[in-house]
């Protein structure tokens, strides 16, 4: 049975008109392999009548469903993260809450990945020229001429000043 299957939420609201609520949720979690509070919590909103999602937020379980996920990394990659709750929230027909939660999880879980990806290297390298970049060595050759001009000039005055 899948997670929007009409058996499941009759067997469910079977299962609360005979005040096994308990096994309802039990029902659930094996049937949709979600954790106990997001079992529980739907069980409680099938009771006060609410609407059952078609997944529960944050997961992908088919193909169309990982396309969807692809779509909100790159919503998420841009920094458009209203229109990837806006575009979770008109897929599975979820509230806001339900739907912020999900981007939120899928964001995590690329910082994650981000983290994971990254290029170890030192902080501090052993180099100690490294660092030296264009602007360094231009002034250093500024610096140089500069003080070539000054000894030629003291030069040329040492010498023309004993030659007069």
């Amino acid at each position: 049975m899948s997670t929007n299957s009409p058996e499941l939420e009759s067997q469910i609201r079977e299962l609360l008109a005979q005040g096994q609520k308990l096994t309802a949720i039990k029902l659930y979690r094996e049937t949709t392999g979600v954790d106990l509070k997001e079992a529980k919590d739907t069980i409680e909103a099938i009771e006060r009548g609410e609407p059952v999602y078609s997944y529960p937020p944050g997961r992908f379980d088919t193909q169309n469903d990982a396309l969807l996920e692809e779509q909100i990394k790159q919503l998420l990659a841009r920094r458009q993260k209203i229109q990837a709750v806006r575009l979770y929230r008109e897929t599975y027909t979820c509230g806001l809450k339900e739907a912020k939660d999900a981007v939120d999880a899928i964001e995590a879980q690329m910082q994650r990945e981000l983290r994971t990806n990254l290029p170890a290297t030192p902080a501090i390298s052993d180099d100690p020229f490294a660092e030296d970049t264009q602007r360094n060595r231009r002034f250093l050759v500024l610096v140089l001429s500069i003080l070539l001009i000054v000894i030629g000039g003291l030069a040329f005055f040492f010498v023309a000043g004993n030659g007069f």
